[in-house]
């Protein structure tokens, strides 16, 4: 008998929500006469790679045997400090979220990935920092000059 994995789990929510969203891009409207694709069709391709992907997750598992041992419980503490990382991150997009309407984009994406790279990195080292200082002022404005100029798409 199968037994519902994380693997599994993940794969059969995966299947789901990229099955609701393909749904979902018929909504999208359809391509003017300067567009020759339209705006869907970034979104379904993602969408078609993501549940293609979630299925391989699926079969793969399914060849697979369970673990017969369960995760030891943690208590918060140690579940906060084992995962303060992930959390740390999510309090910065957030804060990134917020900043970005009132600082613009240059100004918090490039807060946000300095924050975000040292938080990932680590910042024992010289060179992690070069690094981390390096790539974000490299492709923060990079990233600008594409949307604002190549795409002609204001960032805020």
């Amino acid at each position: 008998m199968l037994t519902l994995t994380k693997d599994r789990a993940l794969a059969l929510v995966m299947l789901v929500i990229a099955g609701i969203m393909l749904a979902e891009t018929r909504h999208i409207r359809p391509p003017t006469s300067w567009q020759p694709y339209g705006s869907a069709l970034f979104p379904r391709i993602l969408l078609v790679v993501i549940g293609l992907l979630a299925l391989l997750i699926l079969i793969r598992s399914l060849f697979q045997d369970a673990p017969p041992r369960e995760a030891p419980r943690r208590r918060f503490r140690e579940w906060l400090a084992h995962h303060r990382i992930v959390l740390s991150l999510f309090a910065l997009f957030g804060a990134y979220a917020l900043l970005l309407p009132l600082l613009g984009y240059i100004i918090s994406t490039l807060a946000f990935m300095v924050s975000a790279l040292a938080l990932l990195l680590g910042v024992d080292h010289w060179r992690k920092w070069a690094l981390n200082l390096g790539a974000s002022f490299t492709l923060v404005p990079l990233v600008y000059v594409i949307f604002r100029y190549g795409l002609r798409v204001w960032l805020p």
